[in-house]
């Protein structure tokens, strides 16, 4: 079996000299990772999600297998988590127990079939994207709208992937255009066109992202420049995607999917 403990230091603005330690959790066919303000860690696989309580308390599930599969877990709320089933239009809001705050929410019914990509904005408002009219939508939390903007972009724009800070900024992700900023009433702020990233994760100051196996992170508003990899020994082909969490980096290994944590010094 390949050795899979590897040794990795990150930081973003000069490379650090110790070694960083790295814990290996799961071989387990996971296809998304995200965390809570609380640190705790979410995963997706089919139409479970697991949840790891930082504490190391007990492991929460929760699955419902008659939404489909899940397509986008938002835990930046840790007290309403949205869940989001782009096959069945559906929505779910849990608790920080992972269990259902209300009943699932339904897009079809709302007249918004032709939503791809759903995020929360915060307590209170869930931020939608409907790929087919190119509008970003803010709703209430039972899906009436407040609020459309439309996304005029030349060509093709079919956004793979929403991130929101809550109450301050939405950023889409394009294959072709890269990323794309809007306030969070939906005004658009600027273009990083940067195409072909694989993954992002978007900050209130800045935004990390993933693109030809390397790590970079775009300050807001400073120009972009590369994370440190001086000190790096891993294989960022394997990389599906990460998450950054203070000093720890979670991240779902392609080639033997599993969920890895490493421990990121603190400079």
């Amino acid at each position: 079996m390949r050795r899979l403990l590897l040794i990795i230091i990150i930081t973003f603005s000069v490379a650090l000299s110790c070694m960083a330690q790295e814990r290996l959790f799961f071989q387990v066919p996971y296809e998304s990772v995200t965390t809570d303000v609380q640190g705790n860690v979410y995963l997706t696989r089919g139409y479970n999600l697991d949840m790891f309580p930082k504490d190391g308390s007990k492991q929460l599930n929760y699955g419902d297998p008659s939404w489909g599969v899940i397509t986008r877990v938002d835990a930046n709320i840790a007290s309403k988590i949205l869940v989001f089933y782009l096959e069945s239009g559906t929505i779910a809001l849990l608790d920080n127990e992972l269990s259902p705050i209300c009943a699932t929410l339904n897009l079809f019914d709302q007249s918004l079939a032709t939503v791809s990509l759903a995020a929360m904005g915060n307590p209170n408002k869930i931020v939608l994207y409907d790929d087919a009219n190119q509008d970003l939508i803010i709703t209430d939390i039972s899906l009436n709208v407040l609020s459309q903007s439309h996304v005029s972009f030349p060509g093709e724009f079919h956004p793979t992937d929403m991130q929101v800070v809550t109450e301050h900024r939405i950023a889409l992700l394009d294959t072709l255009h890269g990323i794309c900023l809007f306030d969070f009433y939906g005004t658009f702020e600027r273009e990083i066109p940067i195409p072909n990233i694989t993954a992002m994760q978007l900050m209130k100051d800045c935004i990390i992202y993933l693109k030809d196996n390397k790590l970079y992170r775009y300050d807001i508003p400073s120009p972009t420049h590369p994370m440190s990899l001086q000190e790096m020994d891993i294989d960022l082909q394997r990389i599906k995607t990460f998450h950054l969490w203070k000093n720890l980096l979670y991240y779902i290994d392609m080639e033997n999917s599993a969920w890895v944590q490493h421990l990121v010094p603190e400079e």
